[in-house]
């Protein structure tokens, strides 16, 4: 690991993605009309949202610009208003903090923010991070041709800090394949993998208040909505403790006059379900 000053702080970075920023990424960023759009990954609670951080304070200390709670977003709005008021070489992180339906339809917007304010991005030089439950919510533009590259962040024995990367063409083998069952091991091996440490370059206390505070705030969801995610529980329960078959769970559906094929079953249980990571090498 490599370190870093921030704010009168010492922070670490993977060395690896320290020699692939520095060579790739953050001379992208000094060009003109470049910017870089990943993807942060990952099952709840992972620990996404610190490496998120992490890279965009490793981004912003080497191109010596500003990075604050200002510069994490946590809903649509704040994201476009950031885009669009931020300064040359910023870091802009979308931080998703709804879950279920909510999440979807937020999504949708970030994908509207991703195509109508790409000459803004382009011509600010922006770092721009959207971290996510999964990289299958988001449309294939937004996936495919906007993102650089995707970091999916993951447990090893109930630890966190670890995450694996699949660069563009990766990506778009990933997401073509696994996108019908949420399922990230479709591929062989990833691009390239690393670790980081669970340290927060900006307060925690008050990234965690503004977090609470933004689902505090979230919109209501329709009866429908509810109905929906409790279905969708419901089968990762039948699926996971009971170890019912989708073909079982399929039929019980029909029966209810809930029809849904066994595919569409396993896709929804392997929602934010971990993934096993296999060594593999590369570059951004």
């Amino acid at each position: 690991m490599a370190f870093f000053d921030f704010n009168g702080g010492e922070y670490f970075v993977d060395n690896k993605l320290k020699g692939q920023l520095d060579r790739k990424v953050i001379p992208d960023l000094k060009r003109k009309d470049k910017d870089a759009v990943f993807v942060v990954d990952g099952e709840e609670r992972s620990g996404k949202s610190v490496f998120s951080m992490g890279l965009g304070a490793y981004v912003a200390s080497v191109l010596k610009t500003d990075f604050n709670l200002s510069n994490i977003c946590m809903d649509p709005s704040e994201f476009r208003s950031k885009i669009e008021k931020s300064k040359k070489n910023e870091v802009v992180i979308y931080d998703e903090a709804h879950r279920g339906m909510a999440s979807s339809r937020a999504l949708s917007e970030i994908n509207k923010i991703l195509k109508d304010l790409m000459m803004e991005m382009g011509q600010r030089n922006l770092l721009v991070i959207i971290v996510l439950p999964t990289i299958f919510l988001l449309d294939k533009y937004a996936a495919l041709f906007r993102a650089r590259g995707l970091f999916h962040i993951y447990e090893n024995r109930r630890r966190r800090g670890f995450w694996v990367y699949y660069n563009k063409a990766n990506k778009l083998k990933l997401y073509m394949k696994g996108k019908k069952e949420f399922n990230y091991n479709c591929m062989k091996y990833p691009y390239f993998r690393g670790i980081f440490f669970d340290r927060y370059p900006v307060s925690e206390e008050q990234y965690r208040e503004k977090k609470a505070k933004s689902f505090k705030n979230k919109p209501r969801i329709t009866k429908s909505d509810t109905l929906m995610l409790q279905r969708d529980i419901l089968m990762r329960i039948l699926h996971e403790k009971y170890k019912l078959p989708s073909k079982d769970i399929e039929k019980i559906l029909k029966k209810g006059k809930a029809e849904m094929t066994a595919r569409r079953v396993r896709g929804i249980v392997a929602e934010n379900r971990g993934v096993s990571v296999l060594k593999g090498n590369g570059s951004i």
